[in-house]
């Protein structure tokens, strides 16, 4: 396992030119998939469960959800969005694994896939790494390995060991400071042998777990050059 941030910082720089994809449903990604085209899947946190794109919290703010998208549009990546409602992490990780294979049986390569949630999509996208076992995927983990009072899914996932099923390339992003997730190192030391390449990157931001809800630059280039090739 790989836990080299340098080669990621590189490729981020490159990406200052905006390019034009687009943003998709499942559904319509599977019409006409492009085989060369670099996908990501976007997962986005609970607070849109509840409340839609335009959630906001008294604490962290108005989450961009629209802007978010658009970020990753912009650099050049076709994105597979989807406002969910409440849903149990473990039966939508399944789907969306289901989505991932769905994408490889039009002849996707599982290298142009990247899985990409924060915070509870964040938790779903690990399940969805665990279950899928496919070594060139990749899957961007973004405030999603809880701790605090939202540690709970979290420590079941190491309780399960889990992370000893992890496989395919695993960024993880998160604040120093947020009192809601941390380091994912734990779950994907869980892992051994070959078959995952783990990257990890604490960013020092003053807006904790908020830091995902707008698509700084801080931590929104170093995943889209994750999901362009990065490592």
């Amino acid at each position: 396992m790989s836990r080299t941030i340098l080669p990621l910082l590189i490729a981020a720089a490159l990406l200052a030119l905006p390019r034009n994809a687009t943003a998709v449903s499942f559904e319509k990604a599977l019409v006409h998939p492009d085989r060369s085209a670099k996908y990501l899947i976007y997962l986005h946190g609970a607070a849109v469960e509840t409340q839609g794109k335009n959630a906001s919290s008294p604490r962290y703010g108005v989450y961009r959800y629209d802007d978010i998208v658009k970020y990753f549009e912009d650099r050049d990546l076709t994105v597979i969005e989807e406002v969910r409602g409440q849903v149990n992490p473990h039966r939508y990780a399944d789907r969306v694994a289901a989505e991932v294979r769905g994408l490889m049986a039009k002849g996707v390569p599982a290298a142009n896939i990247t899985v990409a949630g924060f915070s509870k999509g964040g938790h779903i996208a690990l399940l969805a790494a665990s279950s899928l076992n496919l070594p060139d995927a990749r899957f961007a983990i973004l405030a999603g390995c809880g701790r605090g009072l939202t540690a709970a899914p979290y420590q079941q996932f190491l309780k399960h060991k889990r992370g000893a099923r992890l496989a395919g390339h695993i960024l993880s992003v998160y604040a120093v400071g947020d009192l809601e997730a941390g380091s994912c190192a734990q779950a994907c030391g869980q892992h051994r042998g070959p078959g995952l390449r783990f990257n990890e990157l604490p960013l020092r931001s003053n807006r904790g777990h908020g830091l995902f809800y707008v698509p700084l630059p801080q931590w929104a280039e170093p995943v889209a050059a994750f999901a362009l090739g990065g490592d």
